[in-house]
């Protein structure tokens, strides 16, 4: 049996949604279910009835449909897809939405002095079982900022989203996992105190306080002096400075492609509390933390260093290395968002005011986790059973019409490449395909396989 969701599942799914008008919720499950079919085409394609065209605009601009009401019967099938897998990553990131400026949508705010934007921040849950696996979407929250940026309340959203999930999946093991942004004093106080389970990455060299807890020294000089647990080869992927700001660029320099020979150590410290912060929080906060390094980085490249702080036990090399494996996760949500704005085309969508766009983005948001589920499978298990990925139904059509042949015991990368090759993906090319010829492919697949008729599935796929 497939264990990777198809248009039809996600509908059903989605349409246990807690409107409390049913018929939303059964337009909703409409919706859901012809956009999962044809990801990445506009809305006049994918709804080519003048009728459901103007249902599916009344739907994402209706007061009474909010992103919560959305997500209702798909938090409810991750809950139980959670208590399944056992223990659970949940990754934790924010990306931003733009927009040309001459659509002049109501509600977005600007980008520097040309195009508009808002900015939604995302709650991406995993199996923590070694395999990444993209369980749904945990929570959503979505903003836009004025002419005064407001740093402070937008940073109070990893919390909130911390506890939204918690609450919402109270009878899972969760493992909250943020980037470098997180990394504020107050959050990382209120995550121990809370009882949540994360590991965070360090964005600057902290203060650290003494065993008296008077005197005080730098976290990279404790860290220093720490010698490796354990040593471990990665493979690093290559990263460019393409349409990167110079703040990205700056935390994140470009590299090329190579292997890193890294060091792992960790140890407890004590943070010191920052100057910046309220004074009725304490002096001190005890957290272990886990040192990444590359001792020796090859000429003309930067060093890769990551510093964790954790919850979780680092108490050897084992719980060290954990600890990395689960920050190494926080990946995941990157493709999840190229998922989401390139496989979905959400930074495409016509809709002209800040509601609309939230709705929208929020119904494409189990979307893009079913695609990175289907890409995900490759990566994981590439000669597993195609069943895997797709239904018999489907091999059925991948065989019949596809343009690449199947071999009998057909696996996952068999059938993904041939999903690629319905979307326009080059025959003989070694990389997966991207996430656009996927959607199409997925689009096609659907049209092949859904008709009794297979003469009227042969002209329907010609005329395309």
């Amino acid at each position: 049996m497939t264990t990777v969701q198809t248009a039809m599942s996600l509908a059903l799914e989605m349409e246990n949604a807690s409107f409390a008008d049913r018929r939303l919720s059964r337009r909703l499950g409409l919706i859901t279910e012809e956009l999962a079919r044809s990801p990445g085409s506009s809305l006049p394609h994918v709804f080519s009835g003048s009728a459901e065209l103007e249902a599916a605009y009344r739907f994402f601009g209706n007061a009474k449909v909010t992103p919560s009401g959305i997500l209702g019967g798909h938090w409810a099938a991750v809950a139980e897809r959670m208590r399944d897998a056992g223990e659970c990553l949940v990754v934790h990131d924010t990306t931003k939405f733009v927009y040309r400026a001459n659509g002049a949508r109501r509600g977005l705010g600007r980008v520097m002095s040309a195009g508009q934007a808002f900015f939604g921040h995302f709650s991406l849950v995993l199996a923590d079982d070694g395999t990444r696996r993209p369980l749904g979407v945990g929570a959503v929250k979505y903003w836009a900022r004025g002419d005064e940026p407001a740093e402070i309340p937008e940073r109070r959203r990893w919390y909130e989203l911390v506890n939204e999930v918690s609450n919402r999946m109270q009878s899972a093991s969760i493992v909250h996992v943020m980037d470098r942004e997180a990394d504020d004093f107050a959050l990382l106080l209120a995550l121990k105190e809370g009882g949540h389970r994360f590991v965070v990455r360090s964005k600057s060299d902290r203060f650290t306080l003494g065993e008296d807890a008077k005197s005080t020294g730098r976290l990279s000089d404790a860290l220093a002096r720490l010698d490796a647990d354990v040593e471990r080869t990665a493979q690093l992927s290559k990263r460019t400075s393409d349409g990167r700001n110079p703040k990205a660029m700056k935390a994140h320099p470009s590299r090329g492609s190579r292997i890193a020979h890294l060091s792992i150590a960790a140890t407890t410290v004590t943070l010191k509390r920052p100057e910046c912060q309220p004074r009725d929080l304490p002096k001190g906060l005890e957290l272990n933390v886990v040192r990444v390094w590359e001792r020796e980085p090859p000429d003309g490249e930067a060093p890769v260093e990551w510093i964790l702080y954790t919850s979780e036990p680092v108490a050897n090399a084992a719980d060290a290395m954990r600890a990395v494996d689960r920050y190494r996760a926080r990946w995941t949500i990157e493709v999840f968002f190229k998922a989401l704005k390139t496989g979905c085309a959400m930074e495409e969508r016509q809709l002209m005011d800040f509601e609309a766009l939230c709705n929208a983005a929020t119904v494409f948001a189990p979307i893009a986790a079913m695609l990175l589920l289907l890409r995900g499978e490759l990566d994981r298990d590439p000669d597993g059973p195609a069943t895997n990925v797709v239904t018999e139904q489907q091999l059925i059509a991948l065989r019949a019409w596809g343009k690449r042949p199947i071999p009998e015991h057909a696996t996952v990368r068999a059938v993904v490449f041939a999903i690629g090759g319905l979307g326009g993906h080059v025959q003989h090319a070694r990389t997966p395909p991207g996430w656009q010829t996927l959607a199409r492919g997925l689009e096609r697949l659907a049209l092949l396989s859904e008709s009794d008729d297979a003469a009227t599935v042969r002209r329907a796929y010609d005329q395309r």
